[in-house]
């Protein structure tokens, strides 16, 4: 079976510091703890679509430091092709600082690093890669114009194309027609429409905004514990939060984004994807913000509970 997912990666070596409540501005806090995680919005994708059974292909650039070949490393050993990894000798690895509050919110700071040197060029090196491909998943945090140059590859060759709009840029219009899923969070769809979207109604009307920008499929808007709201041409359709107690929301959107990717390479509908996509997200945000922590297992039990009239 082709269950190939093509990833843009960025990653990201992240300094997570925790204390009872976030800084506001110009004030000092004192916090209770401090760890390290390589995460990125590329790189938690990719990890979370392959341990959820793709077969995955990675573009990234990594500093050629101790986190970088660390991490193309970690890919290798997870399975994931890291013939497209490249070891940058002259910009570090890109970094983050992620500061956690006692309710699991989070603010965040990233330092591009590598990601920004991420190329068109280094796409058009992997076009038999793309062109074998179920999807290409993308997201915004390496060069705007290098995921452009991807999505429009990808869709003239036929392959679904699944924009995740973080952190929120401006698009190109033209780009629209070539993107056939397009998975904001509510701020994400916020700055791409200028609608506000605070509820479902509100989200339906953004997602309507995007359809008719041209997107070809789909737009899922995620609502946080409040849900995803599904919008195709033919029917919207929304899909409440499950219940769980909350550590860490850092991660949440990536291991949805992630799990997505993975469900739908084995054309599952877009309804079951979504329902098992939220599912890895809410196992997601019972832990602390480690990709490669999140297992199969426990996202297939609360899956097969929740939603009972879908089998694996």
């Amino acid at each position: 079976m082709n269950n190939r997912v093509v990833v843009l990666g960025s990653c990201s070596v992240c300094h997570v510091f925790t204390s009872p409540e976030l800084p506001a501005r110009g004030e000092t806090l004192i916090g209770d703890d401090y760890h390290i995680v390589v995460g990125g919005k590329g790189s938690g994708q990719a990890v979370v679509a392959r341990k959820l059974g793709a077969d995955v292909f990675l573009l990234e650039r990594l500093g050629n430091d101790a986190h970088g070949r660390a991490q193309k490393q970690l890919y290798a050993d997870l399975g994931i092709h890291t013939d497209f990894v490249y070891l940058d000798e002259t910009t570090p690895t890109g970094s983050a600082g992620i500061f956690l509050d006692e309710a699991g919110q989070n603010k965040i700071v990233v330092v591009p690093g590598a990601n920004g040197q991420v190329s068109c060029s280094d796409v058009d090196c992997l076009y038999e890669t793309i062109r074998g491909a179920k999807i290409l998943g993308a997201q915004l945090e390496i060069p705007l114009e290098t995921v452009d140059h991807a999505i429009r590859v990808a869709a003239s060759l036929g392959v679904r194309t699944m924009l995740d709009p973080a952190p929120a840029a401006p698009i190109d219009e033209t780009l629209y027609p070539c993107i056939s899923i397009i998975k904001p969070n509510e701020c994400e769809a916020q700055s791409l429409t200028g609608l506000p979207v605070t509820d479902t109604e509100t989200a339906y009307a953004a997602a309507q905004v995007l359809l008719d920008k041209g997107v070809r499929e789909a737009v899922i808007i995620t609502l946080g514990e409040k849900g995803t709201v599904l919008v195709t041409h033919k029917e919207k359709r929304y899909f409440p939060g499950i219940p769980i107690k909350t550590v860490d929301t850092g991660g949440a959107g990536d291991t949805f984004a992630g799990a997505l990717l993975a469900s739908l390479a084995q054309d599952w509908s877009l309804e079951k994807s979504i329902c098992y996509a939220q599912c890895a997200s809410a196992i997601c945000v019972t832990r602390t913000s480690d990709y490669a922590a999140t297992e199969k297992e426990p996202i297939d039990a609360l899956f097969k509970k929740t939603y009972p009239q879908y089998t694996l």
